[in-house]
């Protein structure tokens, strides 16, 4: 499986990691309980942060689906079951059921056009153009939701022209969603801690 995430979340993540460290040290060496307890629930809120929305999600690609995991679930998308692929706001793989965003692919600001060439717009596969041969800022390779959605397009177009693709039953074919209940867990655990902590 050929699998995409955004370098830059990863390095935030390691960022808040850092900080969530820092923070969980002064608690530790704090000579206040009440300011030490509260600095460790940040550090711990600031580092589940980290892993849950930066670190760990992602976009996965066989030749059966799209793996999109995200904060709180991982959805399969069938390749059957997608009908488009879109990245106005971040990648979308666009089924008859519904839209399946992926928060490790979000679209560029408007100021991504500035720094795009006649590479960043050329060669790319047949569906990233609209009917004038224009593209979202968010198609744009550089970005990340245009990374991702290069990957997507050209694996989807290579398995279309080998007719391994069930043209046709994208209604018929359903999505599989897996939630993520240890994940669900700690953010409950964490809010509630956080509450606790500030207003008690």
């Amino acid at each position: 499986m050929t699998t995409f995430t955004a370098g830059t979340s990863r390095w935030m993540a390691i960022g808040c990691w850092t900080v969530a460290a820092l923070m969980i040290l002064a608690a530790a060496t704090s000579g206040d309980a009440s300011v030490g307890v509260k600095l460790a629930i940040i550090g711990l809120d600031v580092a589940a942060l980290g892993w849950a929305a930066l670190w760990r999600p992602s976009v996965g690609i066989d030749d059966e689906r799209v793996l999109v995991r995200n904060v709180f679930r991982t959805e399969s998308v069938p390749w059957a079951a997608l009908i488009d692929v879109d990245t106005k706001y971040a990648l979308t793989l666009v089924t008859p059921h519904r839209r399946v965003t992926a928060l490790a692919a979000p679209a560029p600001g408007r100021h991504a056009v500035m720094w795009a060439n006649r590479q960043d717009v050329t060669g790319l596969p047949e569906r990233t153009y609209d009917s004038v041969r224009s593209i979202r800022p968010g198609d744009l390779t550089q970005s990340h939701s245009g990374a991702a959605a290069l990957l997507v397009r050209r694996h989807w177009e290579r398995l279309a022209e080998d007719q391994r693709i069930d043209l046709g039953a994208a209604d018929a074919t359903a999505i599989g969603t897996r939630w993520h209940p240890v994940t669900i867990v700690a953010a409950v655990v964490l809010a509630v801690a956080t509450v606790v902590a500030f207003c008690f």
